[in-house]
């Protein structure tokens, strides 16, 4: 990794100065942050991470926006579970024309039962003083009321009165007290109430102090996605978030190519919105590590990364390159040997997940430094030429590691849950293809506890070739007279007796049966593909029953 990347970068300070002075102030005023992404945000694992950061430092405010996932038939967050009763329509920003409105949290969920229930359980995560929750709903006269159910609270919330015209679609409960469970239980008051339709809760503290982290994230999510959350402006009036967050864009490139157009007008339409809805909002832009797809790393990772630059500059906003800062091209393979990668090499494991939102909290606690300590620095830019194209030192002269050369042989690998031909590939330094002549494989599948054999290369000490004596001259320092060394007398040379001349290769030939292949056939007679394709001028590996070919 890059550790000396490790902050927040920025071509004007004044972009992020308001929100890093904010946070001094966090013991009188609370400072709110919501982090947008996609599925690595979802699982808010390394998102939930920097909230324990944040908040550890500067005061819980609380745990911010949460969803019942499952009425989206999607999984929840890390620290909680939901479940619920009844029949549920969804809408996700995945889709392409979604058929509910959709806010912030970037799903929907909408029942006609009104008998349905839905609850949030924690794994522990949720502070006593977190007593206020913020409902984002349809609030009409046809919404059902609700119970909500914590703890020994049990309290009864009317969403709709006639005689106060709903200015939001937003209520705000606060309860006597809280439990780790929040159960929501509908009810029908009024004949004109038809449905229930729920965007997303906040969990919060009352006080106003501290940090309000909220994390809202879909998988396969991108920026194209973020268009289509019709309510998305009206509920950050609402939140007033002090800073911003979107690290999302991996999927925009994933399946293809980054159309950096295309990708700027998006983001740009974002930022836009984000501006007219909290105008003091900081907005911080972060990018994906080094993914791999199909064995392969994908180079539009770069790209990403040098776009997000780009825009930051343009459009002022700060930045976070989470690429370099990860460690560039290739690092991903690095980060799944050492168990800090999942085997798609898309996403990190449980203790990837934590290292990053360690160092993102890092890069946070440095960049407040930095602008603490410069008073004449402007800009936060680091120059990543060098990491680019590194240079090539041409001063060292003596070889101060142990050569090293490459020679193949044949490896046994069993395949563990979750890994594919292609991640394997990848392992060895092979492709998939020659996975499957190597083992006669038909199609791309793998199963649990198959052994496949790889032809990997392996690096090994190059042998040590002895230093040649050259004979010097060297002077007599007692009578100033050059002493001449000798030169080693040679041996007289050999008789060269002729060896004899082997016999001719004696020519094979193999008719081909019925089930064999060109591989199968080299493997008995101890050849090659290439071998016998040379020889019967073979342009593919296609071979027919009763074909007549020279294995030697």
């Amino acid at each position: 990794m890059h550790k000396e990347l490790n902050t927040l970068q920025f071509y004007d300070k004044q972009v992020v100065a308001q929100f890093f002075q904010k946070l001094t102030q966090t013991d009188q005023k609370r400072v709110s942050i919501l982090y947008v992404g996609d599925s690595h945000v979802q699982a808010d694992d390394f998102t939930g991470e920097l909230r324990n950061q944040f908040q550890q430092t500067y005061g819980f405010g609380g745990r911010g926006m949460v969803f019942p996932y499952s009425t989206a038939r999607t999984h929840a967050a890390v620290d909680y579970v939901t479940s619920h009763t009844g029949r549920w329509l969804y809408a996700k920003n995945i889709e392409l024309n979604p058929q509910l409105p959709l806010g912030v949290s970037g799903a929907s969920s909408k029942t006609v039962d009104s008998n349905a229930t839905f609850k949030l359980s924690f794994r522990g995560s949720i502070q006593p003083s977190f007593t206020r929750i913020r409902i984002f709903l349809k609030k009409d006269a046809g919404s059902y009321d609700f119970f909500i159910r914590s703890g020994n609270s049990n309290v009864r919330v009317d969403v709709f009165d006639p005689e106060k015209p709903a200015e939001t679609n937003m209520v705000v409960v606060d309860l006597p007290g809280v439990g780790n469970d929040f159960q929501f239980s509908l009810k029908k008051s009024d004949s004109a109430q038809k449905s229930f339709e729920i965007y997303g809760i906040s969990i919060e503290n009352p006080d106003a102090k501290g940090v309000l982290f909220h994390s809202v994230g879909i998988n396969g999510a991108g920026h194209y996605s973020l268009m289509r959350q019709n309510l998305m402006a009206e509920q950050l009036s609402i939140m007033a978030p002090d800073a911003v967050i979107l690290d999302l864009g991996a999927n925009d490139f994933y399946r293809g190519t980054l159309n950096k157009e295309e990708f700027s007008n998006n983001l740009l339409k974002i930022v836009n919105t984000i501006r007219s809805a909290a105008p003091q909002t900081c907005i911080i832009l972060s990018c994906s590590q080094d993914i791999y797809r199909g064995g392969y790393s994908l180079p539009d990772c770069l790209i990403f990364s040098d776009v997000i630059k780009t825009f930051a500059q343009r459009n002022r906003c700060a930045f976070y390159d989470w690429y370099w800062v990860s460690g560039g091209r290739f690092s991903m393979m690095k980060w799944s040997q050492s168990g800090l990668a999942k085997w798609d090499l898309v996403h990190l494991t449980h203790p990837g997940y934590l290292l990053k939102g360690q160092l993102m909290a890092e890069s946070y606690a440095k960049t407040a430094l930095w602008l603490a300590n410069s008073d004449t620095g402007i800009q936060l830019i680091y120059d990543i030429d060098s990491l680019r194209n590194p240079p090539v030192d041409t001063t060292k002269k003596e070889i101060t590691q142990t050569p090293t050369t490459v020679r193949y042989q044949w490896v046994f690998h069993r395949v563990l849950r979750g890994q594919t031909i292609w991640s394997v590939a990848a392992w060895y330094g092979v492709s998939a293809y020659q996975i499957k002549v190597w083992n006669r494989l038909r199609s791309n599948y793998l199963w649990i506890g198959q052994v496949i054999k790889i032809y990997a290369p392996i690096k090994v000490p190059a042998p040590v070739v002895a230093p040649v004596q050259i004979p010097v001259n060297k002077r007599d320092t007692a009578t100033k007279k050059p002493v001449i060394t000798p030169a080693p007398v040679k041996p007289a040379p050999k008789v060269q007796v002729p060896k004899p001349t082997p016999p001719a290769p004696k020519v094979v030939y193999h008719k081909v049966k019925s089930g064999e292949t060109l591989f199968a056939i080299s493997r008995k007679y101890g050849s090659s593909t290439s071998a016998i394709m040379k020889f019967n001028n073979l342009r593919t590996h296609n071979i027919r029953v009763g074909q007549v070919l020279r294995v030697r």
